[in-house]
Formats: C-alpha cells, sequence, structure tokens
C-alpha cells in the first residue's frame, strides 16, 4: 500500500544520467582517472577529469561578505540581476518590445514556472523528440500534455513540416498550446538551427496567432548559448522576437549553470518578451507567486556574483575565461567530428553546446560495453548521448573509435 497521491505516484527510478555518474566514480577511484572516460554529465571538466570552476566567479563567493550569502533576494531576484541578465543575455540582439525577467533557481526553474503559469492541465507542450527528458516530467508532474515531433529530416536538418503538423494539430485540439525549442547547442545533439529555420518558426506561429482565441506561448531553452558560437552571432535569432502578436509570448530560459560553471548555485531567469506591457506585468506578477510558493526566492550569491561580474572593471576577468573554455571544447568537439568522419560513425550535425549524439537503435547495449571499457555514455532509445564537455582532447579518439567498433558490431 502506497502513501503519495495517484498524481505523485511514479513508476520511474532515479535519474539515469545520475545513476551513470555514481559508476564512474566508483570506476575512478578503483582504477584511477587516466583510465576512465566519462561523458555522461553536462558539467565542464578539465583535461584530469575534474570539474571546472571558473576563478572569476568563484574569488568572489570567497570574497562575499557572509551577510549577502545568508540573506534571502528578493522573490523576484536582485532589480541590478534580473537587468543585466536581459543586456548579457541579449547582448547587440535584444529584441523590440517590453522584456522583463524574474529571477529562478537555474534554467530549470525558469522552465517550470513558464510550462505551469502559460498551460492548464491537459495544455499541450511541444517539444522536438530529441530533447532534455525533465521537460517531459515538468509537465507529468503539473497534468500538461507532453507532445513531440520529429526533430529532424532525413539529412539532419530541422524538420519544419513536422512541426507545424504538431502545432497545427494541437491547436485544433485546445486554445493554449507551448512549443518548447532547446536550441542553440540542442541537449542532446548540439544541433542549433540556423536562422532561416528560426524564420521558419516565427512566421508561422505569426500565422496560427492570427487566431486570437488561440493563446500561443514559445519557451526557449538557451542553456547552452555561451558554446555555441563566437562572439554575439549565436545571439542574432533573437532579434526575431520583435514587434510579435500579443497572444504569441516568447519566455526565453536563461541559466548561470553552464556559462558561469555555477551548475550547484541553482541561478538563471525567465525571460519574458512582448509587445503588449500589460502582457509582461502579468508575466512578472505570475512567476514571482510560483516563486513565493515553490522555493521563495533564488540563491542571493549567485545573482550577486553576476552582478559584480558585470561592472564594467570586472568584466574581462570572466571573459577571459570564458574564451579559454569555448576554445577548449571547440577543440574537444573539432576531434570528435573529424575521428567520426575517419570512423564513418553517423551522428547529428554538431554547432555547439556540451554533447554530441549517435544514433542507433542498440544504445542500451553498446553502453553498457562500454562500460566495460571504463567509457560512460548516456544511452536512449534513439541513441547515445556523448558529453564532450567532460573528456580531454587526448581520450576523443579512443571514445570514438570504441563506440564505432561496437556499432558496428550490432549491424
Amino acid at each position: 500500500m502506497g502513501m503519495t497521491i495517484k498524481e505523485a505516484t511514479w513508476s520511474e527510478g532515479k535519474d539515469l544520467a545520475f545513476e551513470i555518474n555514481k559508476r564512474v566514480k566508483i570506476a575512478r577511484e578503483k582504477y584511477g582517472s587516466d583510465d576512465v572516460i566519462n561523458a555522461c554529465l553536462g558539467t565542464l571538466a578539465d583535461d584530469n577529469g575534474d570539474i571546472i570552476a571558473l576563478d572569476s566567479v568563484y574569488k568572489r563567493l570567497d570574497e562575499m561578505d557572509k551577510k549577502d550569502i545568508a540573506s534571502y533576494a528578493p522573490i523576484e531576484g536582485e532589480e541590478e540581476y534580473r537587468k543585466l541578465v536581459i543586456e548579457t543575455l541579449f547582448a547587440n540582439y535584444k529584441p523590440d518590445g517590453y522584456i522583463s525577467a524574474i529571477a529562478t533557481p537555474g534554467g530549470t526553474g525558469a522552465i517550470r514556472s513558464a510550462i505551469f503559469s502559460y498551460l492548464g492541465v491537459g495544455d499541450p507542450l511541444i517539444c522536438h523528440d530529441y530533447y532534455w527528458a525533465p521537460y517531459r516530467k515538468i509537465c507529468q508532474e503539473f497534468g500538461r500534455d507532453f507532445r513531440t515531433y520529429e526533430f529532424f529530416t532525413d539529412d539532419f536538418s530541422f524538420n519544419i513540416d513536422a512541426f507545424r503538423k504538431e502545432v497545427e494539430t494541437s491547436l485544433k485540439d485546445k486554445d493554449r498550446i507551448a512549443p518548447l525549442i532547446n536550441s542553440p547547442g540542442n541537449n542532446p545533439t548540439g544541433y542549433s538551427l540556423s536562422d532561416e529555420e528560426w524564420d521558419q518558426v516565427i512566421e508561422f506561429l505569426k500565422e496560427k496567432a492570427a487566431d486570437k482565441n488561440k493563446k500561443i506561448t514559445l519557451i526557449v531553452d538557451v542553456a547552452y548559448l555561451e558554446f555555441a558560437g563566437d562572439g554575439d552571432m549565436q545571439r542574432r535569432f533573437f532579434k526575431k522576437f520583435s514587434n510579435l502578436p500579443e497572444n504569441l509570448l516568447v519566455i526565453v530560459c536563461f541559466s548561470m549553470s553552464k556559462s558561469h560553471t555555477a551548475y550547484g548555485l541553482r541561478s538563471g531567469a525567465a525571460v519574458a518578451i512582448s509587445k503588449n506591457k500589460e502582457i509582461i506585468e502579468e508575466f512578472e506578477i505570475s512567476l514571482s507567486h510560483s516563486a513565493r510558493c515553490n522555493w521563495s526566492n533564488g540563491t542571493h550569491a549567485a545573482q550577486n556574483i553576476l552582478i559584480d561580474l558585470e561592472k564594467e572593471e570586472n568584466k574581462g576577468e570572466y571573459l577571459d575565461e570564458l574564451v579559454d573554455l569555448r576554445t577548449m571544447l571547440e577543440d574537444r568537439a573539432k576531434e570528435f567530428v573529424e575521428v567520426s568522419k575517419e570512423k564513418n560513425l553517423t551522428m547529428i550535425p554538431y554547432f555547439g553546446g556540451f554533447f554530441t549524439f549517435i544514433p542507433t537503435p542498440n544504445a542500451f547495449d553498446i553502453t553498457r560495453k562500454l562500460e566495460g571499457e571504463n567509457i560512460f555514455t548516456i544511452p536512449s532509445d534513439k541513441g547515445i548521448r556523448v558529453a564532450i564537455c567532460g573528456v580531454a582532447k587526448d581520450k576523443i579518439r579512443r571514445l570514438v573509435e570504441k563506440i564505432a567498433y561496437y556499432i558496428n558490431e550490432e549491424k
């Protein structure tokens, strides 16, 4: 006999990635770091396999007054933090319209509040079928309808036709929908929509919004934004969110986890864009209410760190470190792509982010064999997610060769 209510009773076990990472720790203790390849978690690691924590970020935590760490942040987030999130997120590509940010615990908090506040019970969240599992779990938690469409065409381009079909089907059933797109640097694939693909998405949603009885909220998860391009070029698509119909709201989910190696500090924001001031005011009230009822407020120390880092005299410290991290990740990705081509290993096109993806129907069998050689990756029904963010460049060749070997063995 169980005690949880029906809506809070789940058959799923523990999170797969974190469970595999436990086995990584055991293997490292037994065999040493040099003989273990950890490609499972989305955290940047150095060439020794140790998590990277930026000096520019954590120096500020060390130097911060204890009172500023211990104190509550405002429920909606520090005003300066909210302002800086908007400035750093959009940079030179800030959309035209009314914009506001509400602080959340990481990007997950932003996604959670967007889904809860803009979809009712039974309303559909529409997502590509290569996705981060918590999207589905959040929908299950709140009784929202998680629907997917085929992310890619046969040549691994964004499948705009499949997207359109699912949106149209959902709008026949419901008056309120929320497409969710994780780009640039999609998790789990590393794919990024092109500017032209974003044009197709936006123009189609604008067409659907011509029916004023429909309410459409586009949720954009940009967790890997800083590792999906050089400079600000990966931000160009943000300008496409300018002057949209009033019943087409955009919420961009910002996170300090990846950009600032602040995974455990849990700081992010939901950033809303609308041509209507009242809709933005409504957004602020709704998400602040959710914050108070769920986590009360975000991590004050993390908000203070961003505020201090973005002071003109301090910006260079963080940006220099960020450039180094981008270079390191780009070198690893380039090696992975080149060796994959050499081994005729099919992979989804990589544009940025922490992961590459190898399609295969035998992922669970293959990853189990890889673990036998102390190589740890994440299997799914569609293939193998490889967290290159945690693998030294000099281990990439062995990693790819072993994946290719076992894939060929399964054929």
